[in-house]
């Protein structure tokens, strides 16, 4: 048979197992040194003549041929040759032609968006949002994984499965949220409105006119909005990751009143399917033992 637990306050424990959380120039100057060429003139000596007249008279009237004169040759060297320096072109930028018929499109960065204009996005998405479903993996305040598959139809309707690390259920049929614990034989009960879960599965949301939203950051490609329930039925707070594309929901982080945080991640994340009805009715196994 199922117990119930009797807590009364179990918002902080909805994504958690065991109810508590498991849930970045050339130069070439080298080739070009000027030289210099310079020869040194060759002395150039007479041979001596030779007299083979042994007569004195003769020879003494024998004028002796002068010598000739030394000239100096000099071959001057050429002219050091310039030096030439190169510079590198500096490089122009392609040229892109678009192809014919194709007309060029500007790109410009997405424009920051405010506050205020951030938070009506959101809340757009979320009424545009009427039913998905996908996977989910969450860590608890323990840092324990658990993961599973989740269903939502709004307003006020989802239901989580967990099938590790062991089987649980969470379902909202829109007005008592349960959860079932079948190995443990766990059941318990809450209202919806106890819950965080409310403040994103209502209706139609105005999150700037009910005054949920306490903070908005954006930052790596995400929207974090903040919402807290000005009521008080519902104790801490859920910050909402949205996708800056589309602003599509893709996880929270719920922080309870003592400040222990679950993290929930979304994943292969469908919307507006079709989803089955008996999905979302809560069942107290107590009643009918009826085991999920």
């Amino acid at each position: 048979m199922f117990m119930k637990t009797g807590r009364k306050f179990l918002a902080p424990d909805l994504f958690s197992p065991g109810l508590k959380p498991r849930l970045l120039h050339m130069s070439i100057m080298s080739a070009l040194f000027p030289f210099l060429v310079s020869v040194s003139a060759h002395a150039l000596a007479a041979p001596t003549p030779v007299i083979t007249n042994p007569d004195p008279v003769a020879a003494s009237t024998v004028a002796e041929a002068p010598a000739p004169a030394i000239v100096p040759v000099v071959f001057e060297a050429p002219a050091p040759a310039p030096v030439l320096t190169t510079r590198p072109a500096t490089p122009k930028p392609p040229v892109v032609k678009p192809s014919p018929g194709v007309e060029a499109v500007k790109v410009q960065a997405p424009a920051t968006l405010d506050r205020n204009a951030i938070i009506d996005r959101v809340a757009k998405a979320l009424t545009e949002t009427k039913t998905a479903q996908g996977r989910f993996t969450q860590i608890d305040p323990q840092n324990s994984p658990s993961s599973g598959v989740f269903y939502i139809d709004r307003p006020g309707k989802v239901r989580f499965e967990y099938n590790s690390p062991e089987p649980m259920f969470i379902v909202s049929d829109g007005t008592t949220v349960s959860i079932e614990e079948p190995k443990r034989n766990a059941y318990d009960a809450i209202p919806l409105a106890s819950t965080p879960l409310h403040l994103f599965l209502r209706s139609n949301i105005d999150l700037r006119k009910d005054g949920s939203v306490t903070d908005v950051t954006s930052s790596n490609g995400f929207h974090f909005v903040t919402l807290v329930d000005k009521s008080g039925e519902a104790e801490g707070k859920m910050i909402l990751q949205f996708r800056a594309t589309d602003f599509a929901l893709i996880g929270w982080r719920q922080v309870d009143g003592t400040g222990a945080e679950t993290k929930v991640q979304l994943q292969d994340i469908k919307q507006n399917v079709p989803l089955k009805a008996s999905l979302f009715v809560v069942r107290d196994p107590n009643d009918d033992d009826d085991r999920r």
